[in-house]
């Protein structure tokens, strides 16, 4: 279950101390509205507290993003109901305008946030808090617009800092303020108990889950995987999430868990439209390892695509799980993809690393395919994906999960990825190392699914005895072309002009283009190369039937690509090793 496993990836990271306990959560914050110790401003504007990233590390440009800050978590914040949080929040919240264009809201807002802190100033002892009710007992929102650079932080988060002898100190940071607010939280009275599906135990039910922020496309204000706001998806009278009890602890304890991995590099990579993570049961190299692998992201750094390609030679080489030490450990990936104000799971994988490193190389051995050229990062999803278009902006948003969810799942690759090649073939009539690599590979993996016990034979290079005629027709196809190429007419060759209808409607091209052989081999001034042309296609068309079929089915198109691919790599082949093997009679 998703959850559960977000559960022990919190708790494992709990106990390392790399996580915020619960009531607290990482939060982005811009400005800082500083104090004086009698509840005053400093200077009439919000100090700037965002910090420079890099954005490209060539050309050196770095853009400004919030100051990540663990702060008091209250939970998600879902719908029109005016819900502060406490110590920060947006402009709205703390200052009562905002850039929403509804003042009147706003100050509401405002008053809220104002009588939530007042209702504990009498139980923190604390000067810089007692300062900051003070500043909220004296601030009017109309002085908002007032402030110097108001433009730039209207609408964005603040948290407040006291500027106390000569030292600015965070006010949330203060351990009486903590100890208050973990108090407040135990003691709401709002709280429904009830039995959690993940623990089991009754306890104190979390109405709304905290948002989710991180996923490439959602709300910028956050997201929820788990979310009811509306009468049409409750049930038995219950109200929000409700409907599926979670405690409050583990609710904040796998979005915790889950926004931390959002928000780690390492941990995250994107595909498609899905925004993935993965994480182990316990701490595994098979983690840092992962991420390059499926991504491809360090394909340009030769350290990271030296790691990437030592790894699949260690499992070529037998060598178990490719030299993982660990394959015993469970092992999560996580797709979530945008969906208005909710997530949705593209999909989730869980195995051990042993079985995930072992679908890893099913998928480099299914595409392994002649051609490839020395260097070259293994065959994973991005480099698969760009076959299927144009241009990678017409890449369909949907196949990539499908084709990662097959990658890391063992299952069939998806049949779109298989029409898309095809149709990319016979669009601009050039079939490459990849494209011949990924028909192969899913006509593999269908055949496993469909006749496990007979799968037809799919080579990696060519086979002058393979069964299937459709192969062979695609062989034929290309001695035609390569004849033509050799007598020097290569102004619009047969693969221009015929190859798409070949490959589909056999019949009804070959006739045609085997009389134009004939007048391509009288062009060929060896004799030698023209009786070995003429043997090759003779032995070519022994495979055949005596009629051309008027049709080809899906896999059969695959297979003539295939057989027209792996003869012009013997060719290429043949030209490469003895130029004058082409002159000897076989």
């Amino acid at each position: 279950m998703i959850l559960s496993a977000l559960v022990d990836y919190y708790r494992r990271q709990e106990a390392a101390d790399k996580i915020a306990p619960f009531g607290f959560a990482r939060a982005g914050i811009h400005f800082a509205i500083v104090i004086n110790p009698d509840g005053t401003l400093r200077e009439n504007r919000l100090e700037d507290i965002q910090v420079n990233r890099v954005i490209n590390e060539k050309t050196g440009k770095s853009r400004q993003v919030p100051r990540s800050m663990r702060l008091p978590d209250r939970g998600g914040r879902s719908g029109t109901k005016i819900f502060p949080f406490f110590m920060w929040d947006n402009t709205g919240y703390v200052l009562g305008r905002d850039n929403k264009g509804k003042p009147e809201r706003a100050e509401k807002m405002f008053a809220a946030f104002r009588d939530l802190h007042f209702s504990l100033a009498d139980k923190v002892d604390d000067d810089d808090y007692q300062a900051v009710c003070t500043f909220l007992k004296n601030w009017n929102p109309a002085d908002a617009e007032k402030l110097d650079n108001w433009d730039q932080a209207c609408g964005l988060n603040l948290v407040f800092r006291v500027y106390r002898d000569g030292t600015p100190k965070w006010a949330h940071e203060s351990k009486a303020v903590q100890g208050a607010w973990l108090k407040f939280l135990s003691d709401d009275s709002d709280s429904v108990i009830g039995t959690s599906l993940l623990s089991g135990n009754d306890e104190p039910l979390a109405r709304l889950h905290p948002l989710l922020q991180g996923v490439v496309g959602a709300n910028t204000m956050g997201a929820a995987i788990v979310s009811f706001n509306a009468a049409a998806y409750e049930s038995y009278g219950k109200e929000q999430s409700y409907n599926a009890p979670v405690g409050e602890q583990d609710a904040f304890r796998y979005t915790t868990a889950l926004n931390q991995l959002l928000r780690d590099e390492r941990r995250r990579v994107r595909i498609g439209d899905a925004t993935v993570v993965f994480w182990s049961e316990q701490p595994s190299p098979f983690e840092d390892l992962f991420g390059n692998v499926v991504a491809e992201q360090g394909s340009e750094d030769e350290t990271v695509l030296a790691e990437v390609k030592g790894f699949f030679s260690a499992l070529r080489r037998g060598a178990p799980h490719g030299g993982l030490a660990d394959p015993e450990t469970k092992f999560y990936v996580l797709g979530l993809s945008p969906n208005a104000s909710r997530l949705s799971i593209r999909f989730w994988l869980e195995g051990t690393v042993g079985e995930f490193a072992g679908r890893l190389r099913q998928h480099a051995d299914d595409l392994e395919m002649v051609g490839a050229r020395e260097g070259d990062p293994p065959l994973m999803i991005r480099r698969l994906l760009l076959e299927t278009a144009r241009e990678p902006k017409e890449i369909a948003p949907q196949l990539a999960g499908q084709v990662a969810a097959a990658v890391l799942g063992g299952g069939r690759y998806p049949q779109t990825l298989y029409t898309s090649v095809i149709r990319r073939i016979r669009i601009d009539r050039q079939i490459n190392h990849r494209r011949a690599a990924i028909l192969k590979a899913c006509l593999l993996r269908s055949q496993r699914h469909l006749t496990p016990k007979e799968p037809k034979e799919i080579p990696v290079s060519l086979n002058v005895d393979h069964k299937d005629a459709a192969y062979h027709l695609g062989r034929l196809f290309a001695a035609l072309e390569k004849t033509q190429e050799d007598a020097g007419q290569t102004n619009k060759t047969i693969r221009d002009g015929y190859y798409g209808s070949a490959s589909a409607m056999p019949a009804s091209v070959f006739p045609k283009i085997i009389r134009m052989h004939q007048y391509h081999l009288n062009k060929l001034e060896n004799k030698g190369q023209r009786v070995n042309r003429e043997r090759l296609v003779q032995e070519i068309c022994s495979h055949i039937a005596e009629r051309f079929p008027s049709h080809l089915s899906l896999e059969d198109q695959g297979l003539f690509h295939i057989g027209y691919y792996h003869q012009r790599q013997d060719f290429f082949k043949k030209r490469e090793t003895a130029p004058e093997a082409e002159e000897i009679e076989a």
